[in-house]
């Protein structure tokens, strides 16, 4: 299920990237994102940092129907978890990163305040909330079980989509606890109705820009222009949260300010320098990846074949 909103992108930044000619007047791209928590990828569509392209967001609920779209040639890219990357070059489709916007993981399992959740342990055959089966949240709490010592077999695992369902599936009694993100995992937690029953601490390629190799291949300077628009916004946001605030504010209307400017110095410090990882946080999203038995080991591709940075660098 998709929900359509575009954000038309003027020309209103010299972003010159060394090697890459300027896109086309009129080019497009149509950029899925799963909606609902702040990016800095929907930030820098909303701001304005992308060179002379029409960037069209297209919202999902999960990012296993992302994947399917991208891989159906419906939309050009893709801001979701490095996992969807790791396992299509698996299956030997063209899926690759060219950025990374955060490497670390974004959902924290949440629970009332009253309830009698004190760790993860206690969940044991109870239902848990994920935004979607498959999905980054899914992981996340498979990694949690796998920490805690129980079977993630044993949980009665939902999928509640995000924002207000989720919301709803752990307040009326859906779930005991669920996968949350910000802006409403801060805004939650804050209201004093719930708790963090557990948080990650671990590096991840939690969201990576992705598209097919064969369409990035033919539209490099569409693509060049999206990656260092974020990262632009990435700078500019991390000098100055406050400045950003009335941009952000498309993405999470009705925020307070000053929740909505705690979530911002969030999703800035989760971002790499430059929107670029070495090999060893791809190294920690394999060896997770393996851990939770989504994939096989020694199966996984090679970090240079995962991701190209080369856009970012300017690069031809």
């Amino acid at each position: 299920m998709l929900r359509l909103r575009v954000g038309i992108i003027v020309a209103v930044a010299a972003l010159a990237v060394a090697g890459c000619a300027s896109p086309r007047q009129g080019a497009t791209v149509k950029v899925g994102i799963v909606c609902g928590g702040l990016s800095l990828a929907a930030m820098a569509i909303d701001e304005g940092q992308l060179r002379d392209v029409t960037a069209e967001q297209v919202c999902f609920d999960s990012g296993s129907d992302a994947v399917q779209a991208l891989s159906g040639g419906s939309i050009d890219a893709f801001v979701g978890a490095g996992e969807h990357i790791v396992r299509n070059r698996i299956k030997d489709l063209d899926v690759k990163g060219y950025a990374v916007t955060s490497q670390v993981p974004p959902y924290s399992l949440v629970t009332p305040s009253n309830s009698d959740i004190r760790t993860v342990a206690d969940l044991a055959g109870k239902s848990v909330a994920v935004t979607a089966p498959g999905s980054l949240s899914d992981t996340e709490l498979q990694r949690a079980a796998a920490d805690a010592g129980i079977d993630y077999a044993g949980l009665r695992v939902v999928g509640s989509g995000t924002g207000a369902t989720m919301q709803a599936t752990i307040e009326k009694g859906g779930a005991a606890a669920g996968m949350v993100t910000d802006p409403l995992l801060t805004t939650m937690v804050s209201s004093g109705r719930f708790r963090v029953v557990w948080r990650p601490d671990f590096d991840y390629v939690a969201l990576a820009v992705m598209a097919r190799e064969s369409w990035a291949a033919e539209n490099r300077d569409r693509l060049a222009a999206f990656v260092t628009g974020i990262e632009a916004t990435r700078t500019r946001v991390g000098a100055d949260p406050a400045a950003a605030l009335q941009v952000a504010q498309k993405q999470a209307p009705g925020l307070s300010t000053d929740i909505l400017e705690k979530v911002l110095t969030t999703t800035v410090a989760q971002a790499p320098q430059g929107l670029v990882i070495n090999d060893a946080v791809y190294a920690d999203t394999v060896a997770l990846l393996e851990k939770v038995g989504q994939i096989d080991p020694g199966t996984a591709p090679p970090f240079a074949d995962a991701f190209d940075f080369s856009l970012l660098r300017g690069e031809e």
